[in-house]
């Protein structure tokens, strides 16, 4: 059945765990006070952009993007081995720093909150590996268990700490 739909259980993990944190956040900032309402919002924003980019799978088609281009330039050969690990772990380093400034430049509010702006980052990082290729960590990453790949347990795992969170924010 999922076929007919072009997903897999480890999308469908994804979709059904974004939904479920962007309504969870949308929740919590109608529900909390005015100090954290605001990071609330922001949270469920992100969350629905992950949803969003499950659904495009824009990751994917950045990468290729990239590695069509350094292939075209006659460059990807050269991006093998260590250059492209550091180059690799730099992008994602400088990717979880803005997503990190970004939420904080507010001055997260309570401590149900920054649970969950903590848990936001983890999955944030987790996007920019995968569209970056740090090709040791997506090999642990897209490992099945049962039905579902390593990945898609962990957006599930942050997606259940998101929402207890937002129940108690």
């Amino acid at each position: 059945m999922l076929d007919r739909f072009s997903t897999n259980l480890t999308q469908l993990t994804g979709l059904l765990s974004f939904a479920a944190t962007t309504i969870a956040c949308l929740i919590a900032a109608l529900r909390s006070g005015s100090r954290d309402a605001p990071t609330w919002r922001l949270l469920a924003l992100i969350n629905c952009l992950l949803l969003i980019e499950t659904i495009s799978g824009l990751r994917y088609q950045i990468h290729n993007l990239v590695k069509a281009k350094l292939e075209a330039e006659g460059l990807y050969a050269q991006m093998h081995g260590w250059i492209q690990e550091i180059i690799d772990i730099l992008v994602a380093i400088i990717a979880l720093i803005f997503v990190t400034l970004f939420l904080f430049w507010r001055q997260v509010a309570g401590g149900a909150a920054r649970v969950a702006v903590s848990m936001t980052i983890v999955v944030v990082a987790l996007f920019a590996i995968e569209t970056v290729s740090l090709h040791e960590l997506r090999a642990v990453f897209y490992q099945p268990i049962g039905p579902v790949l390593v990945i898609g347990w962990l957006w599930a795992i942050a997606a259940a700490g998101i929402c207890l969170a937002a129940t108690q924010g």
